[in-house]
């Protein structure tokens, strides 16, 4: 259940129970001042009565002298000689009686008249009438303002948990504050956390950028002297020492290359040129070239092209870049044999290793970031280089890590 149907649920019950209650003690505020009227006035008769039966020994008012359904207690109560008012059911009515102490000539008696409620009975139908009418009325009225104000919550929530995930996805210049628009008057608590969480997303960013400079500078730095250091090994004679210092530069080069696209990748500055290609054809070419770079890597290597016919957009030298680096980091971390297959517009990467850690699968690949035998960018050069070609990359544990790579579909002018 959403959170605007919770708030409106809660708003309406309160309302209900409020007015509830509310009724409730009118309702007996009037039967009390309704008991209370009709016992003064049955009072105020039956001193009439008294006086009259005194004066000339008459019963007026429908006062009766010694009343058979006067209860007992009433009775006594007058006997003692007091005025008394007393409610009681007679014949299924309720009635108030009043009762007094009279003489008839040597005799005590009791003098006793009754007030029926239902003269008030009408007056009470009433007051309920009026009074479930107005409890409908402002249970609509505070409902339908509930819903209003509630909506417009939630949808500065909605709104906000979107510019949130905008900047989880790298939208730098997104401001959850503005993007959540502004309240009915004032500020409140969601504008308030708004601001703390572009406050949070400006140090992070921060922090970022100035990571991101640091490796890219760091990659500039290296590679001037290290084009010295290549051209150096190069010209050493052919040895054992010599081919250790070659193979260690080479995989220096490779470093610094692989810091320099991660660098490029995440500022965001390259853009894919795009091309409507063989899925099938496309790969196959592709692991054909990776297959004469790194031999080794690609010894148990299982190849199951499933997408005959099937075009997708892709730019080939990224997917290589993707592929490549998803090969290496399979036989680095995983167990032989990687599988690679096609189906529809998609390819899979999988191996029988233990899988990707828990951190990887809940946030992403991240640079720098390893469980053993690397630095991280394998991961992240693949993901960087899905994300500009428009693809999906999911990862997973399947008996083995596993990558899904989804990619585009051709453009429609390209389809007629």
């Amino acid at each position: 259940m959403s959170l605007r149907w919770k708030i409106t649920g809660m708003t309406i019950l309160s309302v209900l129970l409020t007015l509830l209650v509310s009724a409730m003690l009118v309702r007996q505020m009037i039967n009390l001042s309704e008991e209370q009227r009709l016992r003064e006035e049955a009072t105020t008769s039956l001193q009439q009565a008294v006086r009259i039966l005194d004066e000339t020994g008459i019963s007026i008012l429908g006062a009766k002298v010694n009343d058979p359904q006067l209860p007992d207690e009433a009775r006594d109560a007058a006997k003692a000689g007091q005025y008394i008012t007393y409610r009681a059911l007679i014949d299924g009515q309720e009635v108030i009686y009043a009762a007094a102490p009279v003489s008839l000539g040597t005799q005590p008696a009791v003098l006793s008249l009754s007030v029926s409620w239902a003269s008030s009975q009408q007056m009470r139908q009433s007051v309920d009438t009026a009074l479930l009418w107005a409890g409908i009325t402002t249970l609509v009225l505070v409902s339908a303002i509930g819903i209003v104000v509630v909506s417009r919550l939630v949808m500065r929530l909605t709104k906000g948990s979107h510019a949130a995930r905008a900047i989880a996805s790298g939208e730098r210049r997104v401001l959850v504050e503005d993007s959540i628009g502004k309240p009915f008057g004032g500020k409140d608590e969601v504008d308030e956390f708004a601001g703390a969480v572009d406050a949070m997303a400006r140090e992070l960013n921060a922090k970022i950028a100035a990571e991101q400079r640091f490796s890219a500078d760091l990659a500039h730095e290296l590679r001037t002297p290290l084009t010295g250091l290549v051209t150096a090994a190069s010209l050493l004679p052919d040895s054992r020492p010599t081919q250790l210092v070659q193979d260690r530069v080479a995989k220096l080069r490779n470093l610094v290359e692989d810091l320099l696209e991660v660098s490029r990748l995440e500022s965001r500055i390259e853009s894919a040129d795009l091309a409507t290609v063989q899925l099938d054809l496309c790969v196959a070419e592709t692991i054909g070239r990776i297959r004469g770079r790194r031999p080794e890597q690609c010894a148990e290597l299982e190849l199951h092209l499933n997408a005959e016919g099937s075009e997708v957009r892709v730019e080939p030298r990224r997917v290589e870049r993707i592929l490549e680096n998803l090969i290496s980091n399979a036989w680095a971390h995983g167990e032989a044999p990687i599988t690679i297959s096609t189906r529809g517009r998609s390819i899979s990467i999988h191996d029988q290793g233990p899988g990707f850690p828990g951190s990887v699968l809940d946030n992403g690949p991240e640079r720098f970031v390893s469980k053993g035998g690397g630095i991280g960018l394998g991961l992240t050069i693949a993901s960087g280089q899905a994300q500009a070609l428009g693809a999906t990359m999911k990862l997973s544990n399947d008996n083995g890590a596993l990558v899904h790579l989804e990619l585009q579909p051709p453009a429609e002018s390209e389809l007629r």
